[in-house]
């Protein structure tokens, strides 16, 4: 699946690593075992939903999913996902002509697009990740919930080699693309904000996974490394597009994830663009 649009002169193309449908769509507890239960609503669409931007440095991509090959949540997921190099085929992307990968963060669903081969996937890219992460990933990493991840981020990080420029917030990585601060699902975790000929996009990354993290902004996953500051990111970047009207890419919202968010009551709603 693919969808194009544009952000000022910015030509952009979501396309879809995969996106599971029922019955395999995940349990919404597994999410959030936190939130109050939904009785309408036992499941969750989890899209992955790579964004691709032609900018005028070359094609750059923001996220690569999981890749092909993946049996981290089990083989029923396998034929599931990984569909990214389809949906490029599909829409007229080149491998071998992408210029730069820009990473959210060095999850395994937004990083081990780039390496799952253990080769690069776009050989002739230039990859960006926060400082932060890379040093994060880097070091000793003892949190259960990370160590899923640490397999694909380590690789990803010997892979690129000096070819992983690391950034800090507000640098601006490609003409019309800046990291902002999202700190918090990961040290290093970053929002993307496009910006040309007055239009923008924001891209949240992880910053939310589904709408009910909109109602209420408190509410986590246990992939939150620190919650505090990830709720902080989450209620700050949703005020910001409510407030801005900025359109959205939402990495896990249902294909192509693009939308607006709206304040509502001491929450926020998202109207999808599709």
């Amino acid at each position: 699946m693919f969808f194009r649009f544009a952000v000022g002169a910015l030509e952009c193309v979501v396309v879809s690593d995969g996106q599971p449908e029922p019955p395999w769509e995940p349990a919404r507890a597994d999410f959030f075992p936190d939130a109050p239960p939904d009785p309408e609503r036992s499941t969750l669409t989890c899209g992955y939903n790579c964004l691709f931007v032609s900018t005028p440095d070359g094609m750059a991509v923001v996220d690569t999913g999981l890749g092909a090959s993946f049996l981290g949540y089990g083989e029923y997921i396998e034929p599931l996902v990984g569909q990214l190099d389809a949906g490029m085929n599909a829409s007229g992307l080149s491998r071998s002509e992408l210029a730069a990968v820009v990473f959210t963060h060095l999850h395994q669903d937004h990083s081990r697009g780039a390496i799952w081969s253990g080769e690069l996937t776009f050989p002739a890219a230039t990859a960006f990740a926060h400082v932060s992460e890379i040093a994060f990933w880097s070091g000793s990493v003892e949190l259960p919930s990370a160590q899923p991840h640490l397999e694909a981020a380590r690789e990803t990080i010997r892979l690129y080699g000096s070819k992983l420029k690391p950034f800090e917030y507000d640098a601006e990585l490609l003409p019309g693309v800046r990291a902002l601060e999202a700190a918090g699902h990961t040290p290093g975790h970053s929002a993307i904000l496009l910006q040309s000929r007055g239009e923008r996009l924001l891209c949240v990354g992880d910053t939310f996974y589904d709408p009910v993290q909109l109602a209420d902004p408190s509410v986590s996953t246990p992939w939150d490394l620190d919650v505090p500051a990830s709720v902080a990111s989450r209620r700050a970047l949703l005020e910001r597009a409510a407030d801005e009207r900025l359109l959205v890419h939402a990495y896990h919202l249902p294909f192509p994830g693009l939308g607006h968010v709206q304040r509502q009551g001491n929450g926020f709603s998202w109207q999808s663009l599709t």
